[in-house]
């Protein structure tokens, strides 16, 4: 093996390694966060987006003293900050209040779900990407175990005339945030490839969530909860941020040195680290629904990925000798 094969092979495997890590990452984000479900969505999203501003700020800082290019291209800037206010109002909100109704283990399946399917269509509509007949089994599969999810237990007993309510909120919640997160993943990459730096669009969304998130908190006259908020909370929120910020990181640099289809499958065992959380450190309940749900979700991945797989070796097979 040469030493350039040598340096791909290390390449890969600490890409792997990142993307394991972005998934773990995120599992943990997620763990913080369904620790903080008595506190209001609103301000919980808000004290999260707070990290990414402080620590991106001075890098980007330092980066624009050594001349590095941020921002080719500022007419794209106006479309994406209105994405990213949708995917952290929206979207974070939206998980949070889906993470106090039906619990960690069922709303992680549902947001990713969600998120697949519909960066899928957008992905179509927005970037010219093909949806293929596997893709479309892999859709179905994950827009079931979406339904089955919804229609499971909330996470802790409660009146039967707040059962239906609750389980539409949460899984309402849960959809509403994949979604938003679908729109915000495809114009970040449209972005991206027309002049803004990933640096750049990490933090101007962690900013405008900041701004708009703490307007919002304000406005709902919310402000005398910061009183009640226990330095536990506190902790865990901050966490979640940090988490967050690390988890989008790492999964930045897998995406950068392997394939689309790899990091789907690694980033699809958040659902498996959710599930586990779930129930071992919340005593969520192990219902019909969510062990199906789950498993239409693990299928479901496995089928996207396995049609991407192929369709990305048919692409790259060499051309035939006469």
């Amino acid at each position: 093996m040469s030493f350039k094969d040598t340096g791909r092979s290390l390449e890969l495997v600490y890409a792997s390694l990142c993307g394991f890590s972005a998934a773990i990452f995120y599992t943990c984000s997620n763990i913080a966060l369904r620790r903080c479900v008595e506190i209001d969505p609103f301000f919980v999203a808000a004290v999260k987006a707070i990290p990414t501003v402080i620590l991106l700020g001075p890098l980007l800082l330092w980066l624009y003293c050594r001349q590095q290019p941020l921002v080719s291209n500022v007419r794209v800037l106006p479309r994406f900050l209105l994405i990213a206010l949708i995917a952290q109002v929206i979207g974070n909100v939206g998980f949070q209040i889906s993470l106090g109704s039906i619990g960690l283990a069922a709303s992680v399946p549902i947001t990713l779900g969600v998120l697949l399917i519909g960066g899928a269509f957008l992905g179509r509509f927005l970037l010219g990407e093909s949806i293929r007949g596997a893709s479309l089994v892999a859709i179905g599969l994950l827009l079931a175990a979406v339904i089955v999810l919804c229609m499971g237990k909330p996470t802790a007993p409660r009146e039967s005339s707040l059962r239906g309510f609750l389980l539409f909120w949460g899984g309402g919640g849960a959809a509403a945030a994949g979604f938003a997160y679908a729109i915000f993943g495809s114009v970040m990459r449209q972005t991206m490839h027309r002049g803004v730096s990933p640096w750049v669009a990490m933090f101007l969304s962690g900013s405008v969530g900041t701004f708009a998130l703490w307007i919002l908190v304000f406005c709902r006259q919310e402000t005398t909860i910061i009183s009640a908020v226990t330095s536990t909370q506190w902790a865990m929120m901050t966490i979640a941020g940090l988490t967050n910020l690390l988890a989008f990181v790492s999964l930045a640099y897998c995406l950068k040195a392997l394939p689309v289809v790899a990091v789907n499958l690694i980033n699809g065992s958040q659902v498996a680290m959710a599930a586990i959380a779930g129930v071992l450190l919340f005593a969520e309940p192990i219902t019909p629904a969510l062990l199906v749900g789950v498993g239409l979700t693990i299928t479901g991945l496995a089928v996207l990925i396995r049609s991407q797989w192929r369709e990305r070796k048919l692409h790259t097979r060499p051309p035939l000798k006469c």
